[in-house]
């Protein structure tokens, strides 16, 4: 063999390894911009537990569902017997106005009945009006639970349709599992 041929052999090796090497590093960058990609997407999301899912759910639910649109018996009983009188309040207006009419065990079966259904048997709730209870059910201690979720509503109204007016009054709902 010749010089020639020898010289001419390692250029072709040594481009060889230069072109690995290059072909080695473009593809580590495209790695870790993928990777970069990846992790900063997952943590732009905030992280929503299922309980603060049920907890804006319920409180949605209680500040927005006017007692007309339930069909419930014991709000049917109420309001032919005249205890409710304005079936366009909401089910936390109307348990404020029970709350400041000094009918808190009306506000109490209220809760009771209208939220027997509407969150799941695991998950523990407590609802205040101005820091009283009014409704609580507990399936575990408050203090020990691992989730605890509050949200605080203001809700204000006026009294039969009078010029009674109550509000605004600080309701807060917990929701603990």
């Amino acid at each position: 063999m010749n010089l020639v041929n020898f010289r001419l052999i390692g250029s072709i090796r040594g481009n060889k390894a230069q072109y690995l090497t290059i072909d080695a590093f473009i593809a580590s960058m495209i790695v870790a911009v993928a990777l970069v990609i990846v992790l900063a997407a997952k943590s732009a999301q905030p992280y929503t537990t299922q309980s603060e899912l049920v907890s804006r759910g319920f409180t949605e639910t209680l500040t927005s569902s006017k007692l007309s649109e339930l069909n419930n018996p014991l709000i049917i009983n109420l309001t032919k017997n005249n205890t409710i009188n304005n079936i366009d309040n909401t089910v936390l207006q109307q348990a404020t106005e029970f709350y400041f009419t000094n009918q808190r065990h009306f506000a109490t079966e209220l809760v009771k009945n209208v939220t027997y259904r509407l969150i799941p048997p695991q998950y523990s709730f407590k609802i205040l009006i101005n820091n009283d209870l009014i409704y609580e059910r507990a399936v575990s201690n408050e203090n020990t639970s691992t989730v605890l979720v509050s949200s605080k509503k203001l809700v204000f109204g006026v009294v039969n349709r009078t010029a009674l007016v109550y509000g605004p009054t600080i309701t807060e709902i917990r929701v603990w599992q």
